[in-house]
């Protein structure tokens, strides 16, 4: 599946099974208030959970705190804002 620039995403294989796996490009312990309005937008987009914490790279811990409003309260009204403005 190609990115949104065209290009495949990268790759690498296990060193003993060869199956091919996902590199993990950023890894976040917690997210900030842009990431999380991110995470709201892409959900409304229709994304799916599990590739909104990939994408993101984070936990679905750190995803779910943002959509239940735990963290970063406001994010999902900057979606919103943001989405209605684009």
């Amino acid at each position: 599946m190609a990115d949104l620039f065209g290009g495949e995403p990268p790759t690498e294989r296990h060193p003993i099974t060869g199956i091919v796996l996902n590199v993990i490009a950023k890894k976040r312990r917690a997210l900030t208030f842009a990431e999380a309005v991110t995470a709201h937008i892409m959900r409304m987009q229709g994304v799916t959970f599990t590739d909104i914490v990939h994408k993101l790279g984070t936990n679905a811990n750190r995803v779910g705190e943002v959509f239940k409003g735990e963290e970063h309260p406001n994010a999902k009204t900057e979606a919103y804002r943001l989405l209605r403005a684009a």
